[in-house]
């Protein structure tokens, strides 16, 4: 009898060409089973809720769409679900931001957060929109949403949720599409995250004050300016009125107010205080273009009226650069070659001016516009570096010793400071009151104080500076004056 000895083989271990199949996070059952929880009771409420898929959460598991009496309300929220006990603080429960933060405060759709205890069973909620946007107005950010213990949703307790949530969602519904017809009224576009207030006055015109996140100013727009903005910080609101003006007349910018209207837009800048100081978690802000060229255009106006000569004397040190800089040469050919572009940019006020010839006005006298951190007040902003710049430094206001006399005589006028020309023959008052004569060695727009006028006296050192509507005595001219 043969026998037959058995060899034992070892078997090799079975090996899988794609890799080992996927885990399932530890995370996902706590989390699985909050949503169906909050699911469940929503549903058994007779609400309509969506579940967004794994793969495209970004900060969202939920889309809740309420009912009435059984009928589609058309009230929508988002919400986050959060199951398990790695959310329980001390005061009760905490949901992580992230990088959700803009998206939660700023879209179209409020967002809450849920919280699913997994030994009480309880599900705990919190209005992660509310809290954001409160805490932005307090100069604040947020790392977490805070879920009180006490604010639960169950059987008991969802007809005050629900109540409250839509009540939430119209006011704040009813905040954006206010936002968009002032936007379409005034023909702009509001940010999402922008401050944006309205005032009507008692002859029925509108006005918008407009504060972007992180912007060193604001914009007052007003229909009967032609929603025309006007780019200013507190530094330009003077609501009490300045030198030159009616007593008490407030003026923000080149825009008189009255005083309804000034009390509302103290109100508005109070208001938006914090949000010219930009948010930790926000990303950079771009420069405001529009701002940019407003700005640039608001000066190049200003320093025509005050200081014709300038122009004849930009395009003058233009002619000299152009004989040494080639580029230079070839834009100044280009902007040129409008005739009658040209001849308007050196005949008629710049009111006046078609687009083309403002270019090339703005052209001859500016030779740079240097452009800094958004989240700067806008004079400090935007620097123009002048082809023709100032003659001298500035006093400023607080330098002034005495004040322009306005004593009349027959041989006397009286001007505003924006009209005072190289060569005049003023007359000035002492600290005491005596008065003495004073010739105007030069006049230009302030560089310190934009909108300001200052005049150097006598060929001193520096120029004083003035409010443009101060006003002055001077001597009567035999010759006719040149006006701006």
């Amino acid at each position: 009898m043969t026998n037959l000895s058995r060899t034992t083989c070892p078997v090799a271990a079975h090996h899988d060409p794609e890799g080992p199949l996927p885990k399932v996070p530890d995370s996902r059952r706590p989390d699985r089973a909050a949503v169906n929880a909050l699911r469940t009771l929503l549903e058994r409420h007779n609400h309509i809720v969506q579940e967004v898929d794994g793969q495209n959460d970004f900060g969202e598991d939920l889309h809740v769409t309420f009912t009435a009496d059984g009928e589609v309300t058309g009230d929508l929220v988002k919400i986050q679900v959060k199951g398990g006990r790695s959310w329980r603080r001390v005061d009760g429960y905490a949901v992580p931001i992230g990088d959700h933060g803009r998206t939660w405060a700023d879209g179209n759709i409020p967002v809450l957060c849920v919280v699913h205890d997994p030994d009480t069973g309880g599900l705990h909620w919190a209005n992660a929109t509310k809290q954001l946007l409160s805490a932005r107005r307090a100069g604040e950010v947020l790392k977490t949403i805070t879920v009180r213990p006490d604010q639960k949703v169950d059987d008991d307790s969802i007809a005050d949720f629900v109540a409250e949530v839509r009540h939430y969602l119209s006011r704040y519904r009813g905040n954006r599409i206010i936002q968009a017809q002032l936007g379409e009224m005034a023909g702009v576009e509001f940010g999402p995250s922008d401050i944006v207030q309205h005032h009507v006055n008692v002859f029925g015109e509108d006005l918008i004050f407009w504060q972007r996140r992180g912007e060193g100013f604001a914009t007052l727009l007003h229909g009967d300016l032609g929603w025309y903005p006007e780019h200013i910080g507190p530094e330009h609101f003077h609501p009490n009125g300045r030198p030159g003006l009616p007593s008490g007349m407030p003026i923000a910018g080149d825009a008189i107010l009255s005083m309804a209207e000034a009390q509302w837009l103290a109100a508005c800048f109070d208001a938006a205080q914090w949000a010219r100081e930009p948010a930790v978690d926000d990303p950079p802000l771009h420069v405001n273009i529009d701002a940019r060229d407003n700005y640039v255009a608001k000066r190049v106006e200003g320093r025509l009226r005050i200081d014709p000569d300038a122009l004849t004397r930009s395009i003058q040190e233009l002619r000299t650069e152009t004989a040494t800089d080639r580029d230079l040469a070839a834009i100044a050919t280009k902007l040129e070659s409008d005739d009658e572009a040209h001849a308007e940019a050196l005949s008629k006020p710049w009111r006046e001016m078609s687009d083309k010839a403002r270019r090339l006005v703005t052209f001859y006298l500016v030779e740079e516009v240097r452009v800094g951190s958004p989240v700067l007040p806008i004079d400090e902003q935007f620097r123009i570096v002048w082809r023709c710049p100032r003659p001298t430094g500035e006093y400023g206001f607080t330098a002034r010793v005495g004040q322009p006399s306005t004593r009349r005589s027959s041989r006397r006028e009286i001007v505003s400071a924006v009209k005072l020309r190289r060569g005049d023959r003023i007359y000035w008052l002492s600290r005491h009151g005596n008065e003495r004569g004073r010739d105007v060695s030069a006049v230009w727009d302030s560089e310190d104080t934009p909108g300001a006028v200052c005049v150097l006296f006598d060929q001193l050192t520096l120029g004083d500076t003035f409010w443009p509507e101060e006003k002055f005595v001077r001597k009567v001219s035999a010759t006719p004056r040149e006006t701006a």
